[in-house]
């Protein structure tokens, strides 16, 4: 039994730490290259690589507010995050690799942030998605994994419990033939 508890620690620490990795690569890359350099075109029209600081959360989410205020509450929902999924890992991932892999995501994309929220106070923006000169927020790797993790947990919310073959606890009840 302690085995089958203990198995998705190895796969969601390895995804986590891929991602912290990727992530960071592609920050540093970002600063040696970008920072005072204008955007380079991707794809024009459409995507370019340009820097940008975010001293805030999504969406600017406390920008404004002091410094060490804004660190202390990022590093604290980051730690309240990374809890909840180990809380998460452990009463569920042996069940699902798509909870692990959706969990990890999560898990590496608030430790990538993170990184940057300790080292700079701000964190290293740099993919700008756009449609001619409508842009969206810029956003990173971190960025990325955390949004693609959360897609991903969705589609978990939706698919049958592979214990029982019982439909999702969010589908409706079956109708019943009368």
């Amino acid at each position: 039994m302690a085995r089958r508890a203990a198995l998705p620690w190895m796969p969601a620490l390895c995804i986590a730490g891929a991602v912290v990795l990727v992530d960071q690569a592609t920050k540093a890359w970002v600063l040696r290259h970008l920072v005072d350099a204008p955007p380079v075109t991707v794809i024009p029209g459409f995507f370019s690589l340009t820097f940008s600081r975010n001293t805030g959360g999504v969406f600017g989410l406390l920008a404004g507010a002091p410094s060490a205020a804004r660190r202390a509450f990022f590093v604290a929902s980051t730690l309240v995050a990374l809890g909840v999924i180990g809380h998460f890992l452990r009463r569920w991932g042996h069940e699902s690799r798509l909870l692990v892999i959706a969990l990890s995501l999560v898990a590496g994309g608030a430790v990538g942030n993170l990184v940057d929220r300790l080292r700079f106070g701000s964190v290293v923006d740099f993919i700008d998605w756009y449609w001619r000169s409508h842009h969206w927020y810029t956003f990173n790797v971190a960025d990325s994994a955390i949004t693609t993790g959360a897609a991903l947990l969705l589609v978990q919310s939706l698919l049958p419990d592979p214990a029982t073959g019982s439909p999702p606890r969010s589908a409706p009840p079956a109708a019943r033939e009368g």
